[in-house]
C-alpha cells in the first residue's frame, strides 16, 4: 500500500510504503505526484518513508521508481529516504555521491528531522 504523506509543504513528494506495492499503485499515487511537483516548481523535493521491505515492491514498481528517477534528474534537490533498513540507508548514503541532489537517510524515529529537512526552501 502506497499513500501520500499531507504535512509537507507543497514542493515535496512523500509517501509512505506499507506491504505490499504495485506498479498501478506506485503510478497513481507517487508518480503522479512527482511528476506535479516537478511541473510545478521545476524542482523536487522528496521523502520516502518504508514501512515495508523491498521484497514487497514489484518489480514494476521498483522499474517505475528507476524511471521516474531518470526522467526528473536534474530536478531533484533533497530526497530524505525513511526506513529501518540498514543496507538501504547504505545504499542511499553512497548513492548520494553520485546523484543530483541531496540524498540523507533517516531511521523511522527520525521521522520529524527528516521532514524538517526535507522541508527546505528549493534553491532558486
Amino acid at each position: 500500500m502506497v499513500q501520500l504523506l499531507q504535512d509537507l509543504p507543497p514542493h515535496v513528494a512523500a509517501y509512505r510504503a506499507a506491504g505490499a506495492v504495485s506498479k498501478e499503485e506506485y503510478d497513481q499515487v507517487v508518480i503522479t505526484r512527482v511528476d506535479e511537483v516537478a511541473r510545478r516548481f521545476g524542482k523536487i523535493n522528496f521523502l520516502v518513508l518504508l514501512e515495508t521491505d523491498m521484497d514487497n515492491y514489484s518489480i514494476g514498481a521498483f522499474m517505475r521508481y528507476v524511471a521516474v528517477s531518470f526522467r526528473h534528474f536534474s530536478k531533484w534537490e533533497r530526497m530524505a529516504i525513511v526506513t529501518e533498513e540498514r543496507w538501504l540507508r547504505t545504499a542511499y548514503d553512497l548513492l548520494g555521491h553520485v546523484v543530483h541532489g541531496e540524498i540523507r537517510t533517516f531511521k523511522i524515529d527520525q521521522l520529524p528531522a527528516a521532514k524538517g529537512w526535507v522541508s527546505g526552501p528549493l534553491a532558486t
